[in-house]
């Protein structure tokens, strides 16, 4: 596990290995409630999509980086449930003053070699040492209720021959953005200049998908409640005390949108016909309820 969680390119293109990999190790150290407590709390603070962490990232991090910035959520995940070997545990103090520094710190570009400079070695290196390929740096104690702070870099012309004369080429990969506030996803980071440069935009294929929360009582013929966030969603079943299924739902046709965003490929002939298309479910988050609480 804990060499996935260092190179997970070499292992699988997306966050599937981390899944099962951290999934199984749960279910062998009797974690499985831990653990799905962890991947709900994921998306709650909407760091974890219908395309997974990954599909987070995509709204703050250019494509080729993804990658590895994707598998330090995994990475902080297996540290809170004790299963993480870091290479060099931070002391508390050197840890508390860097989440103190890091905000100001970030506000001028930043390389590889500076981090290393000022915050020494990490705790955490995901990703290969090969210069002209992104990576994450992740800091953090040996106390597993800290979480880990992030650094993603990234190589503007990953894709160019070393050596290669072109204006602007980085010798080394610069800072993007850190990681390091336990808010909702998209407030935790503090982005370097280039980093706010570089972060996608809706034309760049990162498209900022909005959805709602539809609640359907159970046995019931309609649906009778439709909320802008999850959080109100409880709150109204909470209030109300209703028993059904609150579930999340993409703008937009549930299949047209399954098949753009690669979560549903027509296999079947009856696939996309108007029976099929008119039954379809959303493939998004679905909490059950009962009495306005989950089950």
């Amino acid at each position: 596990m804990n060499d996935v969680l260092r190179r997970p390119g070499l292992y699988s293109r997306d966050e599937m290995a981390e899944r099962l990999l951290l999934e199984s190790m749960a279910a062998v150290d009797g974690s499985l409630k831990r653990w799905w407590t962890e991947c709900d709390g994921l998306r709650a603070r909407d760091a974890f999509t219908a395309t997974g962490v990954m599909g987070a990232y995509r709204r703050i991090l250019p494509a080729d980086a993804l990658r590895d910035a994707t598998t330090s959520v995994y990475a902080e995940i297996a540290h809170r449930l004790g299963w993480l070997e870091l290479d060099r545990a931070l002391p508390e103090t050197e840890f508390q003053q860097l989440s103190t520094d890091i905000s100001g710190w970030v506000t001028q570009d930043r390389a590889l070699s500076e981090v290393f400079e000022t915050f020494g070695a990490p705790s955490l290196r995901i990703g290969g040492t090969n210069s002209f390929y992104p990576k994450t740096l992740a800091y953090t104690t040996a106390e597993p209720d800290h979480d880990l702070i992030c650094f993603h870099l990234w190589n503007a012309f990953a894709n160019t021959e070393p050596g290669t004369e072109l204006q602007g080429v980085h010798t080394e990969p610069v800072v993007l953005a850190v990681r390091h506030r336990p808010d909702r996803f998209t407030a935790s980071f503090s982005f370097t200049p280039e980093g706010l440069r570089r972060r996608p935009t809706s034309d760049q294929g990162s498209p900022l998908r909005s959805t709602v929360w539809i609640f359907h009582g159970d046995h019931a013929r309609y649906a009778s409640g439709v909320f802008d966030t999850l959080d109100a969603g409880l709150a109204w079943a909470a209030e109300r005390k209703v028993t059904g299924i609150l579930a999340e739902y993409a703008c937009g046709g549930a299949y047209d949108v399954a098949v753009s965003e690669g979560r549903f490929t027509p296999s079947k002939t009856h696939h996309g016909t108007a029976d099929h298309v008119a039954a379809f479910g959303p493939g998004l988050r679905h909490i059950h309820l009962t009495g306005g609480l989950r089950d």
